[in-house]
């Protein structure tokens, strides 16, 4: 009964020396070192802005149909060169019934919905005040986009990897050493963008701010597109000499 006891007793010690070499040989092998964060940001001005375009049909008095309404978006389009079947995009048709109140009649009206995509705000700028002096106002900048994207992301990288190699030379040589090759990497890149915007028709901003002292047609001032900011964040750790 002894004898056994050793031996468990001896099990037990060599299944604990076991676990404890890996540690002491993983801690003795640590290569001192230096971890460090850094990031780089730029803002850039998007290469493509996407306008979302609405038009309905009116059950009113000299209503005009929605293949009326689209013919007037797709003429102010060519006016101003641009190529339709590479821009434009139908996103949703429809229609709704329209229950007119002490009215018997069920008016049917159409709707939809198109996807614009314009290179600069300029040209934007001009198409949505050509579709307003069509009565077509129901705008909306639904998203912007940089094509360039992946590129840039790459050079942020590069860029903050070389802020971090020489964040970690400045504290390292602080205490008397130097800094090796990196050891580890990790990075992660974030970006931020503009709201999407409801553009209101001349018109309707003449209603709500002119008075009797300041009649007259509104200026017509330039659409400010919002940039996007791109941020990759790297985090490195170098071998300290």
């Amino acid at each position: 009964m002894k004898r056994e006891v050793t031996i468990i007793g001896r099990a037990i010690i060599i299944a604990a020396l076991m676990l404890i070499v890996p540690l002491t040989t993983s801690a003795q092998s640590e290569v001192p070192n230096i971890d460090m964060q850094a990031e780089a940001q730029r803002e850039v001005t998007p290469d493509e802005l996407y306008l979302s375009i609405t038009i309905k049909e009116s059950d009113y008095k000299g209503k005009k149909t929605l293949q009326q309404q689209q013919d007037a978006m797709v003429s102010v389009l060519k006016a101003n060169k641009i190529d339709i079947s590479e821009a434009l995009t139908l996103d949703y048709m429809g229609s709704t019934l329209d229950y007119k109140t002490f009215s018997k009649r069920v008016a049917p009206r159409s709707n939809a919905s198109y996807m614009l995509k314009l290179s600069d705000a300029t040209i934007m700028q001009k198409i949505i005040y050509e579709l307003e002096e069509k009565e077509i106002t129901n705008i909306q900048l639904a998203k912007t986009r940089f094509t360039k994207e992946e590129q840039l992301i790459t050079e942020l990288g590069i860029e903050a990897m070389q802020k971090a190699q020489r964040q970690a030379t400045a504290y390292a040589g602080a205490v008397g050493q130097s800094i090796g090759k990196a050891i580890r990497v990790s990075s992660w890149n974030t970006n931020s963008s503009p709201q999407p915007r409801i553009y209101k028709s001349r018109n309707a901003i003449l209603v709500e701010e002119s008075s009797e002292d300041s009649a007259g047609s509104l200026p017509q001032e330039s659409i400010a597109i919002g940039k996007l900011t791109y941020t990759v964040h790297v985090n490195v750790k170098f071998e300290l000499k």
